[in-house]
């Protein structure tokens, strides 16, 4: 693998986390106004939203840990090509 190709590689790794921090962010957005809106009557839409505000946690948290990794290769290739 060339070093422009490596290069190109981390910038895709940070494009894609960089991408699903911002999405889960925002799907976490739509579930905290489901929640801030529930009431008793529709306690179903509010345990999904619950739910899904969960997994969108969990989602955010490995993309950054996606990000981190891709930091740090690129960080090493750096090192290599210095």
């Amino acid at each position: 693998m060339s070093g422009v190709s490596s290069i190109g590689f981390g910038s895709t790794a940070v494009q894609n986390a960089l991408s699903g921090i911002n999405r889960g962010m925002a799907n976490l957005s739509q579930d905290a106004q489901v929640i801030a809106q529930g009431s008793v009557a529709n306690g179903n839409s509010v345990t999904n939203a619950l739910v899904d505000a969960q997994t969108q946690k969990l989602d955010v948290e490995a993309s950054v840990k996606a990000l981190q990794i891709a930091d740090q290769t690129l960080g090493s290739l750096l090192d290599i090509k210095a």
